[in-house]
């Protein structure tokens, strides 16, 4: 049995609405406010056991993290392949899928999700070793949205960026050395965003693998932008361009 802790108040709230199994959720006693009594409600309508304990004994529990007094304890959500990934991407009009070729930080992969869940993308691929990087740290910078959003594992990007263009995806690596601007180009259809790791960037072979490599101009002094903060310009620039076309198919979907 996998169990998994998640952490925060927003997070293990997430967890709770995302229907996942939950063994039980540890309170620190007498820990207050709205959105701590909203949580032990939510909770009580689930039938979740809830425990209360000291405050050293929680941060026994989750040692050198923000959590609120909470922690919940689930079996680990189960990381998708990339023909689950492929079934579940909506098709209208088609998501693009973010490719995390070697991030390190849970942050990063934790804002990383959370935005491609609030731009709507159609999910996230991630090296295999990091299908552990849904840890708690990762959910609760992701606000909860790693627990809902398709997440694909692969033993090599390289390999899933392969199969991506043989089903049809135009794949575009973030660089900011790029010659082209990400405003200059038409998001348009099936696509990826390859997203390099936070020290050396997209790998030899899948920055090759690449159709188009793209810069998000910058006019400051700093060396370049944080990959999850990269990732939120690409998938806005797509929402831009995209809107008219995704507010069409929100609207068959519920006529459906």
């Amino acid at each position: 049995m996998k169990r998994q802790q998640a952490y925060g108040r927003r997070a293990v709230a997430e967890l709770i609405e995302s229907g996942l199994e939950i063994f039980e959720i540890t309170l620190v006693a007498g820990g207050q406010g709205k959105s701590f009594n909203d949580l032990k409600s939510a909770a009580g309508r689930r039938g979740i056991r809830i425990v209360s304990v000291s405050r050293s004994q929680i941060d026994r529990m989750a040692p050198g993290s923000k959590h609120q007094g909470v922690v919940a304890h689930f079996r680990r959500p189960r990381v998708l392949q990339m023909d689950d990934l492929f079934n579940r991407a909506p098709r209208r009009p088609p998501r693009p899928i973010m490719i995390v070729d070697g991030v390190q930080d849970p942050r990063n992969l934790g804002a990383i999700i959370r935005s491609v869940e609030v731009l709507g993308a159609g999910g996230v691929v991630i090296k295999r070793h990091h299908a552990s990087g849904l840890t708690p740290a990762v959910i609760k910078a992701s606000a909860g949205a790693a627990l809902r959003q398709p997440v694909a594992a692969v033993s090599s990007i390289d390999s899933a960026v392969r199969l991506m263009k043989n089903k049809g995806y135009w794949i575009y690596g973030l660089d900011e050395k790029a010659e082209e601007l990400i405003w200059d180009v038409e998001l348009e259809g099936m696509i990826g965003f390859v997203l390099g790791s936070e020290g050396k960037g997209i790998s030899r072979l899948v920055r090759q693998r690449c159709d188009r490599l793209l810069r998000i101009p910058q006019t400051g002094k700093v060396a370049s932008l944080n990959v999850s903060v990269s990732a939120s310009i690409a998938l806005a620039e797509w929402l831009r361009q995209n809107m008219r076309n995704f507010e069409q198919g929100l609207d068959s979907g519920k006529k459906k």
